[in-house]
């Protein structure tokens, strides 16, 4: 299916007004490979919802955004299932693999230092190395995601 940013982001389950993670998404080129063209409609942007040999849309807005269980994003959809991890086949697993891989593959090596030493700032000399407990985990993930936008502008 074929959608503009709105209906896309009604589609994922946010509120007509959460435009925004779609349009970051967008505008950093994060979803190209789910754009559609667009003919004579100026500077619309259209997504395809379930593009052949790509995940769904919303698995791979799942994979550029940071996990929030009360998001609907994250919620169940009906009729919609992912075979758990553990029960797909070695070629199931591995298209799966490099779909989420996709996007992180994309960027150029420079793009993964600046990140790496924006990451590094945020999280200061004193950080204890792994293994880290789940706030650890929160924390890292959310200065990440900081670091990224510092680094994608």
């Amino acid at each position: 299916m074929i959608l503009n940013i709105s209906e896309a982001t009604l589609a994922l389950g946010y509120k007509p007004s959460s435009r925004s993670t779609l349009q970051r998404l967008v505008k950093r080129g994060d979803l190209d490979a789910y754009r559609a063209p667009v003919v004579g409609r100026g500077r619309e942007v259209l997504l395809e919802t379930d593009p052949p040999g790509l995940p769904s849309l919303r698995e791979a807005v799942q994979t550029l955004t940071q996990y929030r269980p009360e998001s609907p994003l994250w919620q169940r959809q009906r009729g919609h299932r992912q075979e758990p991890l553990a029960e797909m086949t070695d070629e199931q697993l591995g298209a799966y693999t490099d779909a989420v891989m996709a996007p992180l593959d994309a960027k150029p090596a420079s793009d993964w230092e600046a990140i790496a030493a924006a990451l590094n700032a945020y999280l200061g000399p004193d950080w204890p190395a792994p293994p880290w407990d789940a706030a650890q985990v929160n924390t890292v993930a959310m200065c990440l995601s900081l670091a990224e936008e510092t680094v994608d502008g």
